[in-house]
């Protein structure tokens, strides 16, 4: 019995034992080996950015910043006519038709001008109300580009 329980206590703990017997005048050496497999289950979930979540933070506009001043309109907040400026950035590349299209987009999503909303994806930008405007209204960014509609002055 002594032998069993030696035998199990081999076996739970992984160990090899050799176990001496006292019957009959022989001893047995007993060697037990145990391998424990552990299988490990990992869920990963990846944040993919949702349309309404900002690929790049909305800065704050220097309006005294060089920036290019678009001259063509485009129905914009309330369907009311805007006009688009390209703040001028080491790697920006748009034009003024682009930054009205891209405006024009977000106006689609978001006619009324309602600060406080989470930022809009449109294409490669995020875009979104400003909170207290002054003479920005909305500002698109990303990476390169910095571009921000503002009602025709007069």
């Amino acid at each position: 019995m002594t032998s069993v329980l030696v035998a199990v206590l081999a076996l739970v703990t992984g160990c090899s034992t050799t176990v001496a017997g006292s019957g009959a005048g022989s001893e047995t050496t007993t060697t037990t080996t145990t391998t424990t497999t552990r299988t490990t289950t990992t869920t990963t979930t990846e944040d993919e950015p949702t349309p309404d979540e900002p690929l790049t933070p909305l800065p704050t506009i220097d309006e005294g910043a060089p920036a290019q001043y678009c001259d063509d309109p485009f129905p914009g907040a309330l369907g009311k006519p805007m006009l688009a400026v390209v703040v001028e950035t080491p790697s920006g590349r748009l034009t003024c038709d682009q930054a009205a299209a891209v405006l024009f987009d977000y106006y689609a999503e978001r006619r009324d001008p309602t600060p406080g909303l989470p930022p809009l994806s449109v294409g490669t930008m995020t875009c979104n109300q400003v909170p207290e405007p002054a003479l920005p209204q909305v500002v698109c960014a990303d990476e390169d580009n910095l571009v921000y509609s503002m009602w025709p002055q007069t």
